[in-house]
């Protein structure tokens, strides 16, 4: 077996190792460079194998393909990563809607996620009835510290509309 071909399957295999392996790119960029070295070790093999003639160009070809595209899938997944932060937990439920189920005064329930959480309202005012609109604003423990929606301007229009 020539050595170029040897150099080229190290190449692939270590490709195919960055599919089945997290290792950032490490492993593409060495099989990359594996292929590109394969093709220049058969452009400059013996003219003794006819397979050099047209395998030397095609490696050189397959690992400058692999090493754009590389570029261009890192590029793309970093450029995800970056948009929005990873959240968890507790996290994803600060600045969620949520329903109220059972009167906040000063402690009920609200239904939010699809879950029933236990939740007390921030601030003064009023308590919101069931059904009512609130916004998480903090969670503390198990319990959500919520802050009342303000009422739709059609709804106080209509009431006003019923009362006059």
């Amino acid at each position: 077996m020539d050595l170029y071909v040897v150099v080229a399957l190290i190449g692939v295999a270590l490709l195919a190792a960055e599919l089945l392996l997290s290792t950032g790119g490490v492993l593409a960029l060495l099989g990359a460079a594996g292929l590109i070295a394969g093709g220049v070790i058969a452009l400059t093999a013996d003219a003794d194998s006819s397979a050099s003639d047209w395998a030397g160009p095609a490696l050189i070809t397959l690992g400058l393909l692999s090493v754009v595209s590389f570029y261009v899938i890192t590029r793309k997944v970093l450029a995800a990563h970056r948009e929005r932060p990873v959240r968890g937990g507790h996290e994803e439920l600060l600045g969620a809607p949520a329903e109220v189920r059972t009167s906040l005064d000063p402690v009920g329930q609200v239904w939010i996620e699809g879950a029933l959480w236990r939740a007390r309202l921030a601030g003064d005012g009023p308590a919101p009835r069931p059904g009512d609109r609130v916004t998480v604003e903090a969670v503390e423990g198990l319990t959500l510290r919520v802050r009342a929606d303000s009422p739709p301007v059609s709804s106080s229009i209509s009431s006003e509309e019923g009362a006059g």
